[in-house]
């Protein structure tokens, strides 16, 4: 059995090369016994007060820290607050004294075990053990922090294991001889190390910000996440890597290294390692009651069976069957699946119909055009090894819903995904599902799986996050990738029912299973929360961005001309014409096209009363795009509309602009956008009259 002491065994001499302490020596009432170990922040010898007649563990702080008063003091006033705490997860303080030099020195309980650093050297620790420790060292910081001290150094050298099993904190104020730094670079002395113990500090330590007891609690995260796994949540090749990896980078799923981690466990981890303290857990006891919570150990109990009809069901409330008819399920899920996917409705327009008139997300495979591109790299994502998730970007009547509705469609699903039968897209449009609580969402996913299937898979699982993770785990383990397509997702991330549990869980999920999310929305999702703590949730880190603009050149004659011929009455010799007033844009396209394809037949085309009719239905988007503008963006298009020098100051929201398709060749989308603009702005008054 190891001697414990309260420090990592790193080095045996002071910062300053000196050892002036020898066995046998006297100081105070204390007899030292025997050297046991040393680091930056001081030295540790085994000792005997000869007054109580008890071992101790003296610990004496290097010579440069006891010189400084205002560090000296400091410590001082923090040791004799620790000194304070009764509880049983943290070290005792006996005393503090100083020799005849002025060397402080601190008097602790000597404990027989193990370091927490020196047990994980042998390797992680099982599930149930990891998670009774972090619960210890949480109750041991829930005491300090109710009495103002805040640790700063939470690391496994700093956890004591006594043979009992019970964890010691100790080494609390030290942390705060170290004065406070500004910034990052501060941080690094000339030899490039770094004040601190890098792996883990949080990252406002890393910043240099203001510290407060949430970076205890972060350290527990990382703590907890190596007990786990063995491996550390950032790493990086030398230290200024790591440090960028604490402050920007996400951490790598429990299920990268623990295969049987439960969800709600990662999801106690990915909160406790949340880079913004306010998305953390706000105390000790809420990390302690969700580390108590029956399914932080093991996955949520469910059973699958197969109807007396030949459907399924996914239940939850009874135990598990027995891996053989487990095998069957999955089996029969993979085979529904397979036949789902080869049901395909077709509806076709009646010959000499108006094509153009459709206004609503567009289902029917005749009426999808263009996208291809989106499509190809959208399904890219979608069959890579693990689905990747999108998040899908553009304007109002961009066509966002449409081109979700096409990744969803059977035609498009076997001409892209090779696998077909590997794959669940699940379609929800939450348009309509704003503000909904918890439960509904959940439900709403059931009810749009259960349509997937055609009814024959009934979903009988509660309405949360248990039974949503039943739900994810057993597609995944009948080898079937789960993803979700999103429409409107700015439905939920403005809704303030939904707060960081919410997404930290739906982040766990696509970690820990193969399930993504493709999602659309009228901007970058990070800037439609309801919260900025949301906004800064590492949900959204999981997303690449697909900006839709207009149609190609050749997408947007495509439209024009296919429809139109199908119907009987060809509009492809308009095309200049229609593209001239539409741009490219899709919706705007139908609008010309249904304009003209309602005027008479015989003799020749109105194209002054196509107008007329096109600005009768496109005038009201065009004011909306308008007033959505930002005053920069508004000052560009004024500029582009009068075709004079774009304003300088405002110049930057050209590039927007163009992203978005209302500027292509640094001129405005449509000859009528741009007559629409020159009116609003008071006809051929220079821009800058307008503001």
């Amino acid at each position: 059995m190891r001697r414990l002491f309260p420090t990592g065994i790193l080095n045996s001499t002071f910062a300053n090369g000196s050892n002036m302490i020898a066995p046998g020596q006297k100081i105070s009432h204390y007899q030292i016994l025997e050297k046991l170990g040393g680091g930056g922040m001081g030295v540790v010898y085994q000792a005997r007060d000869l007054k109580l007649e008890r071992l101790v563990a003296l610990k004496f702080l290097p010579h440069h820290l006891s010189a400084d008063a205002d560090a000296k003091s400091r410590f001082i006033q923090e040791a004799k607050s620790a000194s304070a705490l009764d509880h049983h997860n943290i070290g005792v303080i006996y005393e503090i004294d100083e020799m005849r030099d002025g060397q402080l020195f601190i008097a602790m309980a000597f404990y027989e075990g193990d370091t927490l650093k020196q047990r994980l050297a042998k390797d992680k620790l099982p599930v149930a053990q990891a998670i009774d420790l972090a619960i210890q060292m949480a109750q041991g910081l829930a005491s300090a922090h109710k009495h103002g001290i805040v640790h700063r150094d939470i690391k496994p050298a700093n956890a004591m294991l006594t043979k009992d099993g019970v964890v010691k904190i100790v080494d609390f104020g030290l942390a705060k001889l170290l004065k406070p730094v500004d910034h990052l670079a501060e941080r690094l002395t000339r030899s490039g190390a770094i004040l601190g113990t890098p792996p883990y500090m949080s990252p406002e330590q890393v910043r240099g910000i203001p510290v407060d007891h949430r970076t205890d609690l972060w350290s527990l995260g990382v703590v907890l996440y190596e007990m786990l796994t063995g491996q550390l949540p950032f790493q990086g090749d030398y230290e200024l890597a790591l440090l960028q990896a604490i402050a920007f980078e996400p951490h790598k799923s429990l299920q990268t290294y623990v295969p049987e981690s439960s969800t709600a466990l990662e999801v106690i981890v990915t909160r406790a390692l949340m880079k913004n303290p306010a998305e953390r857990y706000q105390s000790a006891s809420e990390f302690i009651d969700d580390l108590h919570t029956p399914h932080s150990t093991t996955r949520p109990t469910r059973t699958i069976v197969a109807a007396p009809v030949g459907d399924i069901v996914i239940l939850s409330d009874a135990p598990n069957r027995s891996p053989h008819e487990s095998n069957l399920f999955f089996e029969k899920l993979r085979q529904i699946n397979s036949q789902a996917h080869n049901a395909e409705e077709r509806v076709v327009s009646e010959p000499g119909s108006n094509p153009y008139l459709n206004r609503l997300p567009i289902r029917q495979l005749e009426d999808f055009y263009g996208r291809h591109a989106e499509l190809s790299r959208i399904y890219e994502r979608i069959k890579a090894a693990r689905p990747q998730s999108m998040s899908l970007v553009g304007i109002r009547r961009i066509g966002k819903s449409s081109l979700l509705r096409a990744i969803h469609h059977p035609h498009h699903r076997r001409h892209y995904l090779p696998n077909l039968h590997e794959y669940v897209l699940v379609l929800m449009d939450l348009q309509a599902r704003r503000n909904v609580e918890l439960p509904d969402f959940f439900q709403y996913i059931y009810h749009e799986l259960e349509k997937e299937y055609r009814g024959r898979l009934q979903v009988r699982v509660a309405p949360n996050y248990d039974g949503m993770q039943t739900v994810a785990q057993t597609f995944h383990e009948a080898g079937l990738k789960l993803i979700f397509l999103w429409d409107e997702f700015e439905s939920v991330t403005r809704n303030q029912k939904f707060g960081p549990e919410f997404y930290a869980f739906f982040r766990a999920l696509a970690s820990q299973f193969n399930l993504a999310y493709i999602t659309s929305s009228a901007d970058l999702l990070q800037s439609l929360c309801h919260a900025k703590e949301i906004s800064d949730s590492p949900f959204f880190n999981i997303f690449t961005n697909l900006r839709l603009g207009a149609f190609k050149a050749e997408e947007a004659r495509q439209l024009i001309a296919e429809p139109s011929a199908r119907a009987n009455r060809p509009l492809d010799f308009h095309a200049d014409f229609i593209l001239d007033i539409a741009g490219g844009f899709p919706f705007f396209i139908q609008i010309a096209c249904a304009a003209l394809f309602s005027l008479p037949r015989a003799g020749k085309m109105d194209l002054k009363k196509a107008k007329e009719l096109f600005l009768e239905e496109a005038r009201p988007h065009f004011k909306e795009y308008w007033e959505r503008f930002s005053e920069s963006e508004q000052a560009v298009v004024a500029a582009l509309a009068r075709e004079r020098r774009l304003p300088q100051e405002h110049a930057f929201a050209l590039k927007d602009l163009t992203q978005a398709g209302f500027v292509h060749e640094e001129k405005l989308f449509s000859s009528l956008f741009a007559e629409f603009v020159r009116e609003k702005t008071g006809g051929n008054q220079p821009w800058w009259r307008i503001w």
